[in-house]
């Protein structure tokens, strides 16, 4: 008969990760709750000696209308995709302070 497992993810901000610089298991994900970026253990290497994750499959970007995107400044390095851009939908990142199209940077309006 299967037995119920429970999964604990580590997650802390990206100050207290670099304070503390943990070892994480092998294959434990270790997640900064203010960045959204991810590292995953090694079993020897502490915090600030692992690499953050990378995508390997397609992105799908989060969907948002220009009156709805969430504030730039909370979402520095994000990328999302705007449905009803001028000129048609676009993805777009934050660069700290606006959110700029990818296709030519200028501010999403």
């Amino acid at each position: 008969m299967p037995q119920a497992r429970q999964i604990r993810l580590r997650i802390d901000t990206s100050t207290n990760w670099t304070t503390s610089d943990p070892t994480l298991l092998k294959g434990e994900p270790g997640i900064e709750s203010d960045t959204g970026r991810v590292k995953i253990g090694d079993g020897s290497n502490v915090w600030s000696s692992l690499s953050y994750t990378t995508q390997l499959n397609p992105l799908f970007l989060k969907s948002y209308t220009v009156a709805t995107v969430p504030t730039a400044s909370s979402h520095t390095g994000a990328m999302i995709y705007v449905s009803d851009e001028t000129g048609g939908a676009v993805p777009a990142f934050s660069d700290g302070t606006n959110w700029r199209r990818c296709t030519d940077r200028t501010i999403i309006s």
